[in-house]
């Protein structure tokens, strides 16, 4: 009786074990990989928290909150990315038997059941904007970025039909419909042959990020311009 007993009771100590520390800290590994793959970045914090503790290991979630440093959302390289979900259910059983066959990634739709109100933010910091900016139009050279609350300043140098041409455009970084846009307020091109051109009215907004390539159904909600960085919401409501 009492060697059934000490079975039991050692049974039940590692059942508590693996529902307190293991299967948490697998989960957690495994949605910290997701954000790795889908945001670039290698500087990766991620937390999860229910009471009782022990409910992760059913795949019930409370939060999740994630900090991840030199990410990118996109094509856009961001300083600084934070995540915050609540009530998350997750395919536990899924990913057990998953581990069991060997299989050591799994893509986060094929895991999770359902999430609550997601929100994301971001920090695009002068230098971030400029090397978007550097990829999209490969002609621009010298371009720097001057972020301000009230909008952002680019200048530049190009050729324009075949001579050198100073480049200043004003603009604003917004949301709209759940993308990321810049829009152009203000278009001059300098050179000795155009002397000089205001372009105002041709320049159309460019989608810097386009919501279906934000995870969870997310969208862009808010824009904030401060001196030096301008900070991004997008966020996913509960159905």
């Amino acid at each position: 009786m009492k060697k059934i007993l000490l079975f039991f009771g050692i049974l039940i100590a590692l059942l508590a074990l693996l529902a307190q520390f293991v299967l948490p800290q697998i989960l957690t590994g495994m949605l910290r990989e997701q954000v790795i793959r889908l945001t670039a970045s290698q500087e990766v914090n991620l937390t999860l928290d229910s009471t009782p503790r022990f409910m992760i290991a059913a795949g019930k979630v409370d939060a999740v909150h994630c900090d991840a440093s030199n990410g990118k959302i996109g094509d856009l390289e961001t300083a600084s990315l934070t995540l915050d979900g609540d009530n998350v259910k997750v395919d536990m059983p899924a990913i057990l038997f998953g581990l069991k066959e060997g299989k050591r990634s799994f893509d986060i739709d094929e895991v999770l059941k359902s999430v609550g109100n997601v929100e994301l933010k971001g920090t695009v910091t002068e230098d971030n904007l400029r090397d978007f900016l550097m990829k999209k139009f490969s002609q621009l050279e010298e371009l720097t970025i001057k972020m301000t609350p009230d909008g952002i300043n680019a200048v530049a140098k190009a050729r324009v039909l075949g001579r050198a041409a100073d480049v200043d455009l004003d603009g604003i970084v917004l949301a709209d419909g759940g993308n990321l846009y810049f829009r152009a307020t203000g278009f001059n091109i300098h050179n000795a042959l155009l002397r000089h051109v205001q372009l105002d009215n041709f320049f159309a907004d460019l989608k810097i990020v386009d919501a279906e390539q934000l995870p969870l159904n997310l969208q862009f909600t808010a824009v904030e311009m401060q001196d030096g960085q301008t900070l991004l919401t997008a966020v996913r409501n509960a159905q």
